[in-house]
């Protein structure tokens, strides 16, 4: 009897850590994602693919999340209009099902319009605050974006209709945006369902980088 109790105590303590480590939308050490998405970003109806794989990074208590995004505009579709994002996500804290977590993401993005294109670099940082459990991710998150640098080329359009002597070359600092907005996930077996979406606010050079004033994204990931 007693070793019938001691048994069960073990698996009701294992299975509650179990409980604790799964959790809607945050990867496990070892596991990994594919996913798509698609709504309203940096460009209209965008087409977005990612690979995500969690880490045991330092010997950290909860997984970090690793991966890469790539997005390219969903029509129209041009390999010269691009965004290419290396991503990272880990816990900064958690007591029961509530958490805060957040990352730094650095980026490359290409604009190819027909009076100018644009290369730029610049990184986004995202703090998330919610609820997570086995099923379920619900939050709200921030996200700040900063372009330390972009290479404008101008074409002859732009000479031709706007300033003749224009200088192409490197600007430094030439843009920043600021998203709020909520994000909800559902779990599925091996799908990972997911919404987000707010408000977007754009710094500098509107007339370069734009920016819609709302952001939404849905989408899903595949786990393996």
């Amino acid at each position: 009897m007693q070793k019938t109790v001691l048994s069960l105590a073990i698996l009701l303590v294992f299975f509650q850590l179990t409980a604790q480590t799964e959790r809607a939308g945050i990867l496990a050490v070892n596991e990994q994602t594919i996913g798509i998405a698609t709504g309203i970003d940096y460009s209209i109806l965008p087409l977005e693919v990612s690979y995500k794989r969690g880490f045991d990074l330092f010997h950290y208590k909860y997984p970090t999340t690793l991966g890469v995004n790539v997005t390219v505009p969903l029509f129209d579709f041009d390999l010269n209009d691009f965004k290419v994002k290396l991503t990272s996500e880990a816990t900064l804290l958690r007591k029961g099902n509530f958490e805060v977590r957040g990352g730094i993401d650095p980026l490359l993005t290409r604009i190819k319009m027909k009076t100018e294109s644009m290369t730029s670099m610049g990184a986004d940082v995202h703090l998330f605050t919610g609820l997570t459990n086995k099923k379920w991710n619900v939050g709200l998150e921030v996200t700040y974006n900063q372009i330390f640098t972009t290479h404008i080329q101008h074409t002859d359009l732009y000479r031709d209709l706007v300033f003749e002597d224009v200088l192409d070359g490197w600007y430094k600092n030439t843009a920043s945006n600021l998203k709020l907005g909520f994000v909800v996930g559902r779990s599925f077996n091996k799908f990972d369902l997911f919404l987000n979406g707010g408000m977007a606010k754009t710094g500098k050079m509107k007339e370069y980088l734009y920016v819609p004033t709302m952001h939404a994204l849905i989408g899903a990931n595949y786990k393996f």
